[in-house]
């Protein structure tokens, strides 16, 4: 009859265990508190919407605890449950601008991210002057610009028009957008994209 062996952790994996455990505990919990933080200015606004005057001022935060949940503030835009099947135009106006800045803050964000890739380092994108040209608009102040703006806007009929805000909101965005990616491609090893344009993939793959 053979012996069967039993193998027991010995004190130092045990404790190295432990240690690994701590330091992964420690981060998960760092990264939910983290998350908490970024996520409280969200769930701050959607429950003060549903707030009175004096819950708002008494910085009451939890539903049915600290306050009594009111449609108040929805009713007065018409998207309350009992207003909705109603003609309003209140909403009706309140969706139309609710429409729009949604539309201006999508095409803004995307045609910053397509026009910052002219500072990207893949072949013929490639252009450290234009990327100099965009980073060195974070020296002035946009204060500056206001003036300036508003007369090259009424000039060119670009006052309250989509075009126009957009075409704003992307030069107000696109130095920072430019500096993100232009660090973030620029820990890509030039080795890498081209041994994958020597593999068969386009430029863009690459």
């Amino acid at each position: 009859m053979t012996d069967t062996q039993i193998f027991h952790d010995s004190p130092v994996d045990r404790a190295f265990r432990a240690k690994r455990f701590s330091g992964r505990l420690a981060v998960y919990t760092l990264l939910a508190l983290w998350a908490v933080i970024c996520l409280f200015p969200i769930y701050w606004t959607l429950t003060t919407s549903f707030k009175m005057a004096p819950d708002v001022m008494k910085g009451n935060m939890i539903p049915w605890v600290d306050f009594t949940p009111k449609w108040l503030g929805w009713k007065s835009l018409g998207l309350s449950p009992d207003t909705l099947g109603d003609d309003n135009t209140v909403r009706a106006e309140f969706l139309k601008r609710f429409t729009n800045s949604a539309i201006v803050s999508v095409v803004s964000s995307v045609l910053a991210v397509v026009l910052s890739r002219f500072n990207y380092k893949f072949l013929w994108m490639r252009n450290g002057d234009i990327s100099f040209f965009f980073l060195s608009q974070l020296i002035l102040p946009p204060v500056v610009l206001a003036l300036p703006m508003l007369v090259l806007y009424k000039e060119l009929a670009l006052l309250d028009t989509r075009i126009g805000l957009i075409l704003l909101y992307t030069l107000s965005v696109l130095p920072i957008v430019v500096w993100i990616m232009r660090d973030q491609f620029s820990s890509i090893p030039t080795e890498l994209e081209e041994a994958a344009l020597v593999d068969g993939l386009s430029i863009g793959g690459a």
